[in-house]
Parts: structure tokens; sequence; C-alpha cells
């Protein structure tokens, strides 16, 4: 027997009767508000999980007069207007290539010249001023110009590092030389091979820097400079990015590329080329390629482990 309050005597098992009804009231009292609260929950995931399948690609191909590839792992293809373009991958410009243009989502424009051979959204890269270089520039040409109101990332070259700038540079590195003209706007840049040195540029300055000396800044570019940037450069051509805002673009497929097609970028700084063993690893299955690679494997020590695996550990008795 059981008293509750004053004077109601209960049985033990009323009681738990009692105490059971009590309970599942309550719970089926809460049952609605626990409904309405994950059927909020679930819309508002639903929302986010839209939001993110429907956002701007970080980097797309969206003009293209003349020949490019597009390196993407292992696979090579033929670059086309519209292509998204995935971390790492390799965009090359060939003799005849008028102008290659790449959007990013921040609105600034990347326009590759003839020759050039660039690494999209690089990784390994500090950010500068909030953002990493967009591109890392191998050889070649490239006009970098920001959107209205926000910086363009810059970009990273063997020797140098253009900061975060508003405005339009074109850059041209070669194994022998780098130079940077600011056509509009201004922005610094960073000695990589000079211990860090910084060099402020203003509109319509110019950096050139020769092997063994370091950089200097005049007033004006040079006319061979000016004689030799891609005449493309010269042309105001207005961002593309809308015309494959909801485009899904496929690329022909080329032939795998050789060792010697990839030997530069293999041979490259090690930030560059330390992820390349898995990236390019099933081309090390290939014999001409394996066999280049054995005999380069000084330059590129990285791939030793997937030339000459170690022996597996040794099973347990």
């Amino acid at each position: 027997m059981l008293v509750v309050g004053t004077g109601t005597v209960l049985a033990n098992d009323a009681y738990h009767t009692e105490m059971v009804s009590f309970v599942t009231n309550g719970i089926e009292l809460r049952l609605p508000r626990l409904r309405r609260a994950l059927a909020g929950l679930l819309s508002t995931l639903t929302a986010v999980l839209a939001t993110a399948a429907q956002e701007v690609p970080t980097q797309r191909l969206t003009l293209l007069e003349g020949d490019a590839i597009v390196v993407d792992g292992a696979r090579v293809m033929a670059a086309a207007a519209g292509l998204v373009l995935k971390p790492w991958s390799i965009v090359e410009t060939q003799a005849g290539s008028r102008l290659v243009r790449i959007e990013f989502a921040d609105g600034s424009m990347a326009d590759l010249g003839p020759q050039t051979r660039v690494m999209v959204a690089p990784r390994g890269f500090p950010a500068r001023e909030g953002k990493p270089p967009a591109l890392y520039l191998l050889a070649g040409w490239v006009k970098q110009t920001s959107a209205p109101g926000s910086p363009a990332a810059g970009l990273a070259t063997p020797a140098l590092d253009l900061l975060p700038f508003t405005g339009a540079v074109v850059v041209h590195a070669t194994p022998q030389a780098q130079r940077v003209f600011v056509e509009a706007g201004r922005t610094q840049l960073v000695e990589r091979r000079r211990g860090g040195t910084r060099a402020a540029l203003a509109n319509g300055e110019m950096y050139a820097a020769e092997p063994g000396t370091g950089g200097a800044v005049t007033p004006r570019p040079s006319s061979d400079f000016v004689a030799a940037m891609p005449r493309m450069f010269r042309e105001r051509i207005p961002s593309q990015a809308a015309r494959f805002k909801d485009a899904t673009v496929d690329a022909a497929a080329l032939p795998s590329p050789s060792y010697a097609s990839l030997r530069d970028w293999l041979v490259a700084e090690p930030l560059i080329r330390r992820d390349f063993p898995r990236r390019f690893g099933a081309l090390a299955r290939q014999g001409a390629f394996r066999s280049a690679l054995e005999a380069g494997l000084a330059q590129h020590p990285e791939w030793t482990p997937v030339l000459y695996p170690p022996p597996p550990p040794p099973k347990p008795p």
C-alpha cells in the first residue's frame, strides 16, 4: 500500500498504472512539438544542401581562342569553354593559342597567353592577406584582373609571389627572367629566391629580374616587353562567366601524358610536386614512364616508395 497526498491510499499496482499514464500522456503532449522541431531541422538541412549544390564553381574555363590541354591527375583532356577546373589541375596552352581565360568565384579573371603552363589553385601555399595564390605559373604569360571591389588572389612563380591586388597585372615567367607589369592599380610581390625581399609596384610600373641579379622596378615597361606581350592582353574582354552559370561541360579525352610532357612539373619545387606520386601513380605502371622515373629519381625522390615499395610487415605468429 502507498499513501498519496493526504488520505489517498493506492495499491502498488494502481500506483504503477497511474505513473505510466502520467508519463505516457506527457510524452504524447510533447510529440507534436518534437515532430515540428524535427521537420524544421530537416527543412533547414535540405536548404543548406541545395544551396551547396548550386554554389558557383571555384574556377572555370570561360574563353578559349586556340588549343589548350587540361591535365587532371593522370587524365589529359582537350580544353573546352565552360569546363570546371579542379584544384591542382594543370592547364597548358599551345604556341598558336591567342587567349585562354580562367574565371574564379570571386569574380577575378586570369588570361593565359601562348605557350603558358599553370597549375590552378595550387595547394600548400600559405594565405597572403587572406588568400592563397590562384595560380602557379611555371612558364609563360598571365594577365590577372580583379573584380570590382574584390582583390584578385595573385599568383606564384618559381621565383616570385604576386600578392593579392586590385586592378590588372601582367606576369611573364621564363627560366631566365621574371617580369611583372601593373597595367592598373598597384601591387606588391615577394622575391621567393632572395629571402622574401618585397617590391611595391604602382600603376604603370614594371618589375624585371634577370638571372643572378635582384629585381628592379622601372616607371614604365620596356619596349621589348610591350612588343612580346600577347596582343589579346591589350583588349578589355568582359567576363564570360554568366554564359556558363548552369552549364555542365565535358571535355574530349586525350592520350595519357608521357614523362617528357610532364617532366618540367615532375622536377618542379617540392611544394608543387609532393603529391604527384598519388596523382600520377597509375602512369608508373607504364614501362616507358617507369623507366624515365627511375632514370631521373634523384630529381624527384618522392617517387621511391612507388617504384620500390617497402616489403609488407611480417605477419604475427
